[in-house]
């Protein structure tokens, strides 16, 4: 399972918990979404395998008696990913299409992430039950490696293993930090990847072994799936699911500087799984026309194209299926009385031009659903009664980046 609507088609993968004896080693192809060449292969792990895995962490989970030991593997591993930081952006750069600027922007927020969690003082560990004592984690396709690395550092720092099943999408960074993580002792138990092509299955797979809990980030459709899951199987379980809330621009703002700000946290948010997003912008009447104009010719500036390129500042949309989600929210919207303001309402495959839907409304598609690229509906506003009765962001509010990245005109 990875993240956004087109993980229907995991969702809809069979379950075969059955023929787990039977079942070969296999592998999977990893494909770029910017030009699907195969950038790496996978392997397609066996439930066999994973019960294996999750005995093995569970085992040496029990063996810990306070944290110290996770400490200091935990700065060990922080230090290979640093040397290994180019190495790992361009792996995120071809699996997700992330442009390499923004992939290493990842890595070093991720070096810094457990750079802070090590500092944290041991805690003892007090073993009471006997359940197996190990997390399972969905992991999405964005940020692979500073998810990741969050993940590991708050399960691990409990005293639990983490046996983590990545996105078929984006596996291979994951894989390259477990690799990281081993160094031949009874700690490499602690943490596991398991790719898989079959999400359900391996879902259920975990549930049957009594994981002491189940952990997702990612979207809403793919977090109400697994909580029910874990439910029937009366597992706990983690759903923190991005929230997208509508950004406010009132009359007398400062259409330059809010422009140069919503670019930013828009279409060039290095790091988007741990960000909150925008689902569309309120913007006032009075200068709707003089704002929108100015944020086309500033989005006319961005750089579309090859991840790996240093110029890019945008790079392919992860899958034909997020292609089609987004040709389908500009059509409808377009078809309810809204204009399209710059972009295609049918992309020519997966680089997409920044696209912008003027006079969109609260209830549409586009305003309501998951975004999987680079799209923003605007809604126009006369009163402060017709904003939304939610919380909403201010231009003030905006978390531009934690890197350093900036939209230049």
């Amino acid at each position: 399972m990875s993240d956004g609507p087109n993980d229907a088609l995991e969702l809809d993968a069979p379950a075969a918990v059955g023929r787990a004896a039977s079942r070969a080693v296999r592998c999977f192809d990893v494909l770029s979404p910017y030009d699907e060449t195969v950038v790496g292969r996978a392997l397609d792990v066996d439930f066999s395998t994973l019960a294996l895995r999750f005995d093995e962490g569970s085992r040496a989970a029990r063996a810990l008696r306070n944290t110290l030991p996770v400490q200091q593997r935990l700065r060990n591993w922080a230090a290979k990913i640093d040397a290994q930081r180019d190495e790992l952006a361009r792996i995120i750069s071809l699996e997700t299409g992330k442009p390499i600027r923004f992939a290493r922007a990842e890595v070093a927020t991720a070096v810094a992430a457990l750079d802070a969690c090590v500092s944290c003082p041991p805690i003892s560990l007090v073993r009471d039950w006997i359940a197996a004592h190990a997390a399972f984690s969905i992991a999405n396709w964005c940020d692979p490696v500073l998810s990741t690395v969050r993940e590991v550092a708050t399960v691990l720092n409990s005293g639990r293993a983490l046996v983590i099943k990545p996105s078929s999408r984006a596996p291979l960074a994951v894989q390259v930090l477990a690799q990281l993580w081993h160094e031949g002792d009874e700690l490499d138990a602690l943490l596991c990847v398991v790719p898989s092509t079959d999400a359900v299955g391996v879902l259920r797979a975990a549930l049957s072994w009594q994981v002491t809990e189940v952990r997702f980030h990612g979207s809403r459709e793919v977090g109400a799936f697994v909580s029910n899951a874990c439910y029937e199987a009366v597992v706990p379980v983690s759903i923190s699911s991005r929230e997208r809330l509508p950004l406010v621009v009132h009359a007398g703002a400062d259409i330059q500087a809010t422009c140069d700000a919503l670019v930013n946290c828009v279409f060039l948010q290095p790091l988007q799984s741990c960000a909150g997003r925008i689902s569309c912008l309120y913007i006032h009447d009075s200068v709707a026309d003089s704002f929108i104009s100015a944020l086309v010719d500033k989005l006319s500036c961005l750089r579309v194209g090859d991840p790996l390129d240093d110029e890019t500042d945008i790079g392919p949309v992860i899958d034909d299926v997020a292609t089609v989600l987004i040709s389908e929210q500009v059509e409808d919207a377009l078809f309810e009385g809204a204009m399209l303001r710059c972009g295609k309402p049918h992309p020519d495959g997966r680089l997409l031009r920044p696209i912008v839907i003027d006079h969109a409304k609260p209830s549409m598609r586009v305003c309501v659903e998951e975004l999987e690229g680079p799209l923003l509906p605007v809604v126009r506003f006369h009163q402060f009664s017709e904003l939304p009765n939610t919380t909403c962001l201010t231009v003030d509010s905006l978390n531009l980046s934690d890197t350093g990245e900036r939209f230049e005109p």
